[in-house]
């Protein structure tokens, strides 16, 4: 079999195989992270190829353009995996009666921060005031964190959330200095926003029709942080550096790739996230 054909839409694969069957070829359709593939004996490639060409310069529109992604969206649970892992977090410390020692060890306290407590950046994102503050980020979490693990998988978009949530907290303690104590989810729930806006900027940008709508989802962004930082006791530069650094993040993740990794690269990543949070506890 001779590959003819990938990174395809759904529409675009049904359409070329009704045009191979009205030639008499036989195909394979063939589903992978970057799209959906055509494949035909290699006998009839030449005549494949020739007859998905002809159908295209009189129907031009149907075809894949070269300004535009196809950017695979897959079904997935993720974020609200990562919302009831919160919550057991949660429980636990809850049910140690350590409340109080756990955040002010874990807490992320700009001057210790600054001091060489780098773990902090990350146990900080674990740890919660009560359960409103918990209840308010689960739901955070579990929306944002799934739009982004949809569009580059569970392993990678954990791994990136991650990542911001970190970086964002220590922007956070670079900017305080000393006076600052913050916990809580939301530095990372901003960074899945940014993560998800960069990502709709630049799958819209690809396309030169969608260029202005590009900007909607980095406004819409923009508009959220300043929502759900208007509240009391919110630590609105956290929110802030968590969807600054997740922007850029989204912006390289999506602008290298034309789809997410495939299942054994998630695996490592999620293995990375693991191990990141996991020794950021254990070698403070």
């Amino acid at each position: 079999m001779a590959k003819v054909h990938e990174g395809l839409t759904r529409h675009q694969v049904d359409t070329f195989g009704l045009v191979l069957s009205s030639a008499d070829m036989e195909y394979r359709t063939v589903r992978t992270s970057e799209g959906w593939q055509i494949w035909v004996p290699e006998q009839v490639e030449t005549g494949a190829v020739a007859a998905i060409a002809a159908y295209l310069s009189e129907n031009n529109t149907i075809g894949k353009s070269p300004h535009s992604s196809i950017w695979p969206v897959t079904r997935t649970l993720a974020g609200v995996w990562m919302a009831l892992f919160l919550m057991a977090i949660h429980i636990a410390v809850m049910a140690g009666g350590q409340v109080t020692a756990w955040r002010r060890v874990y807490g992320a306290s700009s001057e210790q921060i600054l001091n060489g407590e780098l773990y902090r950046i990350a146990t900080a994102l674990l740890l919660h005031a009560d359960g409103l503050h918990l209840a308010g980020n689960m739901a955070g979490i579990a929306l944002f964190a799934t739009a982004v693990c949809s569009t580059a998988g569970f392993g990678a978009g954990g791994l990136m959330i991650l990542v911001a949530g970190m970086a964002g907290n220590l922007l956070n303690a670079l900017l305080f200095k000393t006076g600052h104590h913050s916990i809580g989810a939301s530095t990372a729930v901003f960074g899945a926003v940014g993560i998800a806006a960069a990502h709709q900027f630049i799958t819209k940008w690809q396309s030169p029709d969608q260029r202005f709508k590009a900007w909607i989802p980095l406004g819409g962004g923009l508009a959220l942080l300043g929502l759900m930082g208007s509240s009391a006791n919110t630590d609105l530069t956290a929110h802030f550096f968590g969807f600054i650094t997740g922007f850029p993040i989204g912006l390289v993740f999506t602008a290298t790739r034309k789809g997410p990794p495939e299942k054994p690269a998630q695996y490592g990543c999620l293995l990375i996230a693991v191990v990141l949070v996991s020794a950021s506890f254990i070698f403070r």
